[in-house]
């Protein structure tokens, strides 16, 4: 049982770094952070528990502190977001389907991907439609095929 303490903290260092660079969310890398301060705990031959406990305040304290200044300093320069409010009204494609009383995902502006629900829950909007975004609920676009708002048919 000696060491594996040691591969586990390695593998959950391993697996937030990996799910961060997949996922871009800036979250996992904080638990990432926290599991290699455990990692330096279990090197230095500290015990399970207080391995533990670093792991906990390591991540929560990074993600306390640091993750609003790393979010603040990315969102200061360039187009990298574009804020919950500033993509009302604005047109996209869909890139999946909505089914019915379902989701999908649109591309809005110039490649900012959200999911996305019809804001008429029985419609379904395929794959390559122009919608506009008409109202934000949470991180979902809710959108409407531009197609109906012009008048049905056609484009």
């Amino acid at each position: 049982m000696d060491g594996l303490d040691i591969i586990v903290w390695v593998v959950a260092v391993a697996v937030g770094v990996v799910g961060e660079v997949f996922t871009a969310s800036f979250f996992l890398i904080f638990f990432a952070f926290g599991a290699a301060v455990a990692l330096l705990l279990a090197l230095m031959g500290v015990g399970l528990p207080l391995q533990i406990v670093g792991f906990i305040g390591a991540s929560v304290a990074s993600m306390v502190i640091l993750r609003p200044a790393v979010l603040r300093r990315l969102h200061a320069g360039g187009e990298l977001y574009e804020g919950r409010g500033s993509i009302v009204g604005k047109r996209g494609v869909m890139t999946t389907a909505i089914e019915p009383g379902g989701s999908g995902t649109v591309r809005v502006g110039s490649g900012e991907f959200w999911t996305a629900r019809a804001m008429y829950p029985g419609e379904r909007i395929e794959p390559g439609s122009q919608v506009q975004v008409l109202d934000i609920d949470g991180l979902t676009a809710l959108v409407e095929s531009v197609e109906l708002k012009g008048g049905g048919r056609g484009s």
